[in-house]
C-alpha cells in the first residue's frame, strides 16, 4: 500500500507532466520547417536565402539552401510563420501562413523563376506527420 506522502508526490508529478503531454510543451515537441528550392527546369538551386519570421515578432531566422537546394529550420515553437525566399537574378517569393504546430514538420516546395519571367515564382506548403 502506498503511503499518503508518496501518493501526494506521485499526484503532483502527474499534474505537472499532464499539460506538457497534452499541449506538446516538452523539449522534444518543437516543430520544424524544411524545404527544397529548384529552378524552372526542376534543377536544385544552391545559395538561396530563406528568411523565416514568426507573426508578430521582429526577429527572424535565416538559412541558405545547400548544393541540393535543401534547407531546414528546427526548434520552432507553435505559431504562424512566413518565409521570404530570394536569390539574385530570380523573382523572389513569399510563403505566408506557414502554421507551425509542435511536433509537426512543414515542408516548403519552392520554384524560383528568372527575374522578368512571365511566370511567377511559387511556394507550396505541405504538412507531414
Amino acid at each position: 500500500m502506498m503511503g499518503q506522502g508518496r501518493c501526494r508526490r506521485l499526484s503532483m508529478a502527474v499534474l505537472i507532466a499532464l499539460p506538457a503531454m497534452v499541449f506538446g510543451a516538452s523539449s522534444g515537441s518543437a516543430g520544424e520547417v524544411k524545404g527544397h528550392v529548384q529552378d524552372a527546369q526542376g534543377q536544385p538551386l544552391p545559395g538561396v536565402s530563406v528568411k523565416l519570421m514568426k507573426a508578430g515578432q521582429e526577429a527572424s531566422q535565416q538559412q541558405t539552401s545547400d548544393a541540393q537546394g535543401n534547407f531546414r529550420f528546427e526548434g520552432l515553437v507553435s505559431g504562424v510563420y512566413a518565409a521570404a525566399v530570394t536569390l539574385e537574378e530570380y523573382a523572389a517569393v513569399d510563403c505566408p501562413g506557414v502554421r507551425m504546430i509542435a511536433g509537426i514538420l512543414r515542408r516548403l516546395e519552392i520554384k524560383l523563376m528568372p527575374a522578368g519571367s512571365e511566370q511567377a515564382s511559387t511556394c507550396k506548403v505541405i504538412a507531414e506527420p
